[in-house]
């Protein structure tokens, strides 16, 4: 089902986006590019995006009259983040379009909602159990373990969720999540994770090449552009991408996460309603980047060309690497900037670092994949020798 009140927004008209972190000022930035005006509505004073805004207005996600200025100021309203209360995408969307719509964003904020999507689709998905209080762990089968226990809303890069290898860990854990709804997974023994960025809007459906992502203590450490996976994987992971964004009738930029085990299965761990850290390479790399993509999606405009000009790989920055207790001693980028001609720096102009922060990324770029990755992993050494 296409949605028929889709209409098309053109320059110089204006976008409105419901968060400020760096995927709003990367998706603010191509739409000034683009010609379009954006109004950012952020609480954070200093949010990263409100440099390639034309207004930023500082308030809370469900202030009415933040929310009511918003729609006065725009021709079309998208996100950054997922965890935008739903409510406000309600109150928008009687006001001005809103893209994604609720339905999908509340899918998505939600793992066992989440899980129970996938399965509706024929979608494979590790064994889970919902754990919403303690008496549910006596119904769970000893052969989930080990697993993790994570809580089904606001967990992100590795927060809100604790592996465990048995019912006495198990109880612990949910304790420790302070005995809120929580989801148990199975750990699979997996081959790699791959990611799978699709676009649609009223009338097209695109999707990026298949990334190859590798995390580190729960957080995106690399992304490797075009995954290391055969084709049959690379076929599966799309249909199912596809066959998400036509159930949910989506509009905009969805990001899909997959497992892929040792005997080649593939199984659908979550998804982000919006550009995806591990599509950072786009920028660079691809015709279209992912954010410029976005606007093309709820602007209703033909999607853009999806393919690579060149291999990449994309590195997290991450706040270990700056002097965390004096505040921002950055890296010593001379070093790194005059070694590799093939490098793209982008920093978010974050005001303090922390071990964890998402603080920036680079793109390696090239012919040569392998080359690639051993340039990244002799940028790592140059970090941890500071």
């Amino acid at each position: 089902m296409l949605n028929k009140e889709q209409k098309s927004i053109y320059p110089p008209q204006t976008i409105g986006i419901i968060g400020g972190g760096q995927l709003g000022r990367m998706l603010a930035i191509s739409t000034r590019q683009m010609g379009y005006k954006v109004v950012v509505l952020e609480p954070d004073v200093n949010a990263p995006a409100k440099y390639f805004a034309n207004e930023h207005i500082i308030a809370n996600y469900t202030d009415k009259l933040a929310l009511t200025k918003l729609a006065e100021l725009s021709d079309v309203i998208t996100t950054e983040f997922e965890n935008v209360p739903a409510e406000a995408i309600e109150f928008l969307d009687k006001l001005k379009p809103v893209y994604p719509k609720a339905n999908a964003i509340l899918i998505s904020q939600n793992r066992l909602k989440e899980k129970t999507f996938f399965n509706s689709l024929n979608i494979k998905t590790t064994q889970y159990y919902p754990i919403i209080n303690i008496d549910d762990i006596n119904n769970i089968d000893d052969s989930i373990f080990p697993a993790i226990l994570k809580t089904t809303t606001m967990g992100y890069d590795g927060k809100g969720q604790i592996k465990v290898i048995n019912k006495l860990e198990l109880s612990d854990a949910f304790n420790k999540l302070n005995n809120c709804e929580c989801i148990l997974e199975k750990m699979l023994e997996l081959n790699t994770e791959v990611s799978v960025i699709i676009a649609r809007n009223n009338f097209e459906t695109v999707a990026y090449p298949v990334i190859e992502n590798i995390h580190k203590n729960g957080i995106l450490d690399i992304s490797i552009i075009p995954a290391r996976v055969d084709n049959e994987i690379i076929a599966t992971a799309k249909g199912y991408a596809e066959a998400i964004v036509t159930k949910l009738d989506y509009i905009g930029v969805l990001t899909i996460e997959f497992f892929i085990s040792n005997d080649g299965e593939v199984y659908a761990n979550e998804m982000a309603p919006r550009p995806h850290n591990s599509g950072h390479y786009s920028i660079d790399a691809s015709l279209t980047s992912q954010f410029e993509q976005q606007l093309r999606s709820v602007c209703n405009l033909k999607l853009g060309d999806t393919s690579s000009h060149s291999c990449a790989v994309m590195m997290n920055i991450l706040g270990n690497i700056y002097h965390i207790d004096n505040d921002l001693s950055p890296p010593n980028w001379g070093i790194i900037l005059n070694k590799y001609a093939n490098i793209k720096l982008h920093l978010y102009e974050k005001e303090q670092a922390r071990t964890g922060r998402k603080m920036g990324h680079l793109t390696l770029l090239g012919n040569d994949l392998d080359n690639l990755i051993t340039q990244a992993h002799e940028i790592k050494q140059l970090w941890e020798k500071r």
